[in-house]
Formats: C-alpha cells, sequence, structure tokens
C-alpha cells in the first residue's frame, strides 16, 4: 500500500512538474486600426504570441472607459469581448485578429484602456490607452 502511495505521489509530481515546462510564456499587443470616436466604434487588432492555435473563449477583450478625462477612481464603461476569432498568422509566429469596440455609450473627452487577459491574468504587452475623440 505504501508503495502504491508513492508512486502515485511522485507520477502527480511529474504530471505539476511538467505542466509549467510545456506552458509558454503568452505576450501580444492591441492596435487601434482608427480613430476611437465617442458613441461609434473603433476596431482593435489583437495580437498574441506563444498562443497557437488560439482557442475560442481562451483570452478576454477588456475596454474600460473613464468620463472624466483621466484615469482616476473607478471606470464608468467597461465591456468585455470574448475573443472568437478569426486567427490569422502574423509576423514571427503570431497571431491576430480583428475585434470591434464598441463606443456607443462612451463620451467624446473620455480615455480609454484596452487590455487582453486570459481567466483573471492580463497579457504581456496587450494594455493600450487611448483619448476619445
Amino acid at each position: 500500500m505504501r508503495r502504491w502511495m508513492v508512486a502515485c505521489g511522485a507520477a502527480a509530481a511529474l504530471v505539476v512538474g511538467a505542466a509549467p515546462a510545456s506552458a509558454g510564456q503568452v505576450s501580444g499587443s492591441t492596435t487601434l486600426m482608427g480613430a476611437p470616436v465617442g458613441g461609434g466604434e473603433v476596431v482593435a487588432r489583437v495580437s498574441l504570441k506563444g498562443a497557437y492555435p488560439v482557442v475560442a473563449y481562451d483570452y478576454l477583450l477588456e475596454n474600460r472607459c473613464w468620463f472624466g478625462g483621466r484615469f482616476a477612481g473607478p471606470y464608468d464603461s467597461t465591456e468585455t469581448y470574448p475573443l472568437l476569432g478569426p486567427w490569422f498568422a502574423g509576423p514571427a509566429g503570431s497571431s491576430y485578429s480583428d475585434e470591434t469596440v464598441n463606443l456607443n455609450d462612451v463620451p467624446t473627452g473620455s480615455v480609454c484602456r484596452l487590455s487582453v487577459s486570459r481567466g483573471s491574468t492580463p497579457i504581456k504587452g496587450t494594455t493600450t490607452s487611448y483619448a476619445v475623440g
């Protein structure tokens, strides 16, 4: 019985130890593909590197806006978009997708911040701040 427990413990340690080694570091970027206008929409290009293939619903694009014109206090508006794709091959082994960000309720003069996360973990390099014109 004791040998069996030791063997199970060793197997569990190998599985747990192997998971972080096989999971690569994901990084990326978000880029606005036009001018953000209050009451309208803007297209954001999301690029991810180290996450191919990108699985639908695995990553989220979040847009938070502050109507006062500066990043202070709690945000006034937030929208979350599951990144479904389609995904295309980008430079240097990255994948990219274009997502439409809704600014219908965001007034001119607001400031916003786009970012990509996986669960509750932000993806390095994906935070973009912008002003709404």
